[in-house]
């Protein structure tokens, strides 16, 4: 029996509600200190309610059109929303009320980000494309981290953080500018994730396994950069290039294997496609820290 509208709507609100919650409460919460253990456990639930909003969010029973539709309403609440303290200057003088404005519009975000995800995933139609799409889409990941950010940051410092997603820190102390977050996603990240997320519900894979590690995968992927970014300059301009779509292929990928079925030929190109792309990102991050 197909799930309903109901069915699926009920879930994804809940998730929507708890991510918001923490969202915005959680950069308030300033009274339990700011140190190692916050910041691994603030990481990982972020991680666990953004991928539960995503995946709850691509498994919608929408068209391409309509979730292409929602995702410009989104936008625009996105844009109209992290717009509002250059409008109403009481906004701009209260760390609490930027955090709450901050809070809002990552949600709109990370929900435009999902409806545009969901929509390409209609162009997969069969579980075996998935691999290769993933193995190119990590690709494209590290040309855009690696070439095309790095441009943008230096012709445009604010960019990337005026429509980046910020990961919030419980017990982070209030600076001039806000509240200080762990780091920031970008929209990109969001939607690969709701790409993948889509497939494996249309095509009945394992959510709930790729979900749970998917969050294990990601939270330790950013705890990492955090953690070795923060040791030198040096470091952290290098894990900073390290792109998100990889650990997200591999876990879909191995936790889904089962659902796939390639013949000896296509198995061993898809080996091959794994090999050249992990190569030229080998090869290519190490030109460029020479």
């Amino acid at each position: 029996m197909e799930p309903t509208w109901h069915d699926r709507l009920r879930p994804f609100a809940l998730a929507v509600g708890v991510y918001l919650l923490y969202r915005v409460g959680a950069p308030l919460v300033t009274f339990l200190g700011d140190g190692f253990l916050q910041v691994a456990l603030s990481t990982l639930v972020f991680m666990a309610l953004a991928t539960w909003v995503v995946m709850r969010s691509a498994s919608l029973p929408l068209r391409p059109g309509a979730a292409l539709g929602w995702m410009l309403v989104l936008l625009a609440g996105f844009v109209l929303v992290r717009l509002s303290p250059a409008f109403v200057p009481a906004l701009r003088h209260s760390a609490v009320a930027l955090e709450i404005v901050l809070g809002v519009s990552d949600t709109l975000m990370v929900l435009a980000a999902s409806m545009l995800g969901l929509a390409v995933s209609h162009i997969i139609r069969e579980p075996n494309i998935l691999a290769p799409a993933a193995l190119f889409a990590a690709l494209v990941d590290f040309a855009m981290v690696s070439l095309w950010i790095p441009r943008v940051m230096q012709s445009a410092p604010q960019a990337l953080g005026a429509v980046a997603v910020h990961v919030p820190q419980v017990g982070a102390k209030p600076t001039p500018a806000g509240l200080r977050p762990i780091g920031i996603i970008g929209p990109a990240d969001f939607v690969f994730l709701a790409f993948y997320f889509a497939c494996v519900w249309r095509f009945g894979m394992a959510a709930r396994a790729t979900y749970i590690w998917m969050v294990v995968a990601l939270a330790g992927y950013m705890f990492f950069q955090n953690v070795v970014g923060s040791l030198t300059p040096r470091f952290m301009d290098a894990v900073d290039m390290l792109p998100g779509l990889v650990p997200m292929a591999v876990v879909l990928l191995i936790v889904n294997r089962k659902y796939f079925r390639f013949s000896r030929e296509e198995k061993r190109a898809i080996a091959m496609t794994a090999l050249i792309v992990m190569g030229i990102i080998t090869l290519a991050f190490v030109a460029m820290r020479h």
